[in-house]
């Protein structure tokens, strides 16, 4: 199990203020789990903010095709603007919507990772997500095996945003405790899975050419990448 922080760095006062206004649902009440999601799938469809577990690391989750939910999302983790922000989709037949082509090494790895910790970064469709993508026009992609986040997707039938709850530049939260000492009191909705499942967020690799690069190691790393596409490269 990962060390979570016990102690935050907020007052009691402090502490007991995010609590009242941002609410936290716990995830295994399993008699009360398909309210817990309707009252999430409310949230993000008025254009609000939810925190929740992944598979690795907990995340903000807002609707991805709201600009102004989006918006926020980007003021909350204080994240410079020309810093795209990744979405999760519930399934790979999905990318056509958002992605100009899928190379075989992209197939590849979506075969043998996805759904699970990876990113994988595509040439964005013009005109697609333009809140979302920079200027390089690429969009980060994951299909998530976490059932919280797949059971997001099916109630709000929407691409989510797929980034971490923790403040810009800094390590991703891996428990309720830490969100709160980021974001209590300025998001409206906690779900509350526990300590996260893994320590390492999700691996990122840039799918848009023919040779794979890593961006970013995380939970899968370099070396299981390039037995699945021999011609990826670290960055």
């Amino acid at each position: 199990m990962p060390q979570i922080k016990i102690w935050v760095n907020i007052s009691k006062d402090q502490f007991i203020s995010a609590v009242k206004k941002t609410e936290i649902l716990k995830l295994y009440k399993e008699k009360q789990l398909k309210k817990i999601l309707r009252q999430a799938t409310e949230v993000i469809k008025k254009g609000g903010v939810v925190a929740f577990p992944t598979e690795t690391v907990y995340a903000l989750g807002a609707d991805a095709m709201n600009k102004d939910a989006v918006k926020k999302i980007f003021r909350l983790k204080k994240r410079e603007a020309n810093k795209p922000i990744a979405i999760f989709l519930l399934k790979p037949e999905e990318l056509s919507k958002f992605v100009k082509v899928v190379t075989s090494p992209a197939k590849r790895l979506m075969k043998n990772f996805w759904p699970g910790p990876l990113t994988l970064i595509f040439k964005s469709k013009p005109g697609k997500l333009t809140h979302l993508i920079g200027k390089e026009e690429k969009i980060g992609i994951r299909v998530s095996s976490s059932k919280t986040v797949q059971s997001l997707l099916r109630q709000t039938r929407t691409p989510l945003t797929a980034t971490s709850a923790n403040l810009s530049g800094l390590k991703g939260s891996l428990s309720v405790f830490e969100v709160l000492e980021d974001f209590g009191g300025k998001i409206a909705l906690i779900l509350d899975g526990g300590p996260a499942e893994e320590v390492a967020p999700s691996s990122v690799v840039d799918v848009c050419g023919d040779v794979p690069i890593l961006i970013r190691e995380g939970r899968i790393s370099f070396e299981e990448i390039k037995k699945v596409a021999p011609e990826s490269k670290r960055k």
